[in-house]
């Protein structure tokens, strides 16, 4: 009967030796880990910038073929001046501004981010520099979770902040948010056409941007609607991609409306989200 016998100079690893060496994977581990998901994260964002890049060029087409207006982010309004019903549900979305710029881009799914999260979008909304207190749901109660997203990304329309004073703080800082569409803005539901020639720096201001157009709903039955600005702050890296109205994009760190500038009179207003200054 054969038998088989070690060799006096080889000899297993000791538990001491397995344990260190799986301490050292784990904290290679530790330290890659983080890095492959910045990466990944990175080449979303990449791929992101470039969505929002191309939808700003197919912006700037639109405004070249209709005597410079800005795109209307919907076409069709939910009712008359005088109140009475003007569209049905059914029209108001076929008339959001993804399909008013697809012949341009005839892609669908460049309308969607690989970084979008709902966590993420719904703290943004929350926090007490956008639209919310700083607590859960108080901004995105209502609105996150969407009944269904026609976008990850937003598109402006006509809507002025604080624009009854001067802000010499930069707490409360004016904007004047660019673009064209139905608005209740001034007290009366009106269609408000903005053109390009208004805008006083069009390399300043963004139209298009990480944020979301989504279609949920009330007790009083389904409606849509677009967020952008503040509400992308932790879409990509602690920023969010946005698009400006010459059609360049560009990553802007934390809230991209708390980036801020004075005017003559030393009044902060929103460096991005200003149309008129």
């Amino acid at each position: 009967m054969r038998t088989r016998s070690i060799s006096p100079g080889l000899r297993g690893f000791t538990l001491i030796e397995l344990l260190t060496v799986i301490s050292i994977i784990a904290v290679l581990a530790a330290i890659l880990f983080p890095v492959f998901g910045q990466a990944r994260e990175m080449a979303r964002g990449t791929v992101c910038l470039s969505n929002i890049k191309n939808i700003g060029t197919a912006v700037v087409m639109y405004s070249q073929d209709y005597d410079e207006t800005v795109v209307p982010w919907r076409n069709c309004p939910v009712q008359t001046r005088d109140g009475a019903i003007a569209c049905t549900f059914a029209e108001q979305t076929d008339s959001l501004w993804t399909s008013t710029i697809q012949p341009y881009l005839k892609n669908k799914q460049i309308f969607f981010c690989p970084s979008f999260n709902e966590q993420d979008t719904a703290k943004a909304m929350d926090q007490a520099d956008c639209d919310g207190d700083g607590t859960p749901g108080s901004g995105s109660s209502g609105l996150i979770p969407a009944d269904k997203y026609f976008s990850h990304y937003a598109i402006g329309f006509h809507l002025v902040f604080n624009g009854d004073g001067c802000d010499k703080v930069g707490d409360a800082p004016y904007a004047n948010f660019a673009g064209s569409g139905w608005t209740g803005e001034g007290g009366v539901y009106h269609f408000f056409t903005q053109r390009l020639p208004s805008i006083v720096d069009v390399s300043r201001t963004a139209f298009v941007g990480d944020g979301l157009t989504y279609q949920n709903h009330t007790d009083d039955g389904p409606f849509v609607g677009t967020q952008l600005g503040c509400e992308s702050r932790y879409r990509h890296r602690g920023g969010a991609n946005m698009a400006m109205l010459d059609g360049h994009a560009k990553w802007l760190t934390n809230n991209p409306e708390r980036h801020e500038m004075q005017d003559e009179n030393s009044c902060y207003f929103e460096k991005y989200f200003t149309a008129d200054k």
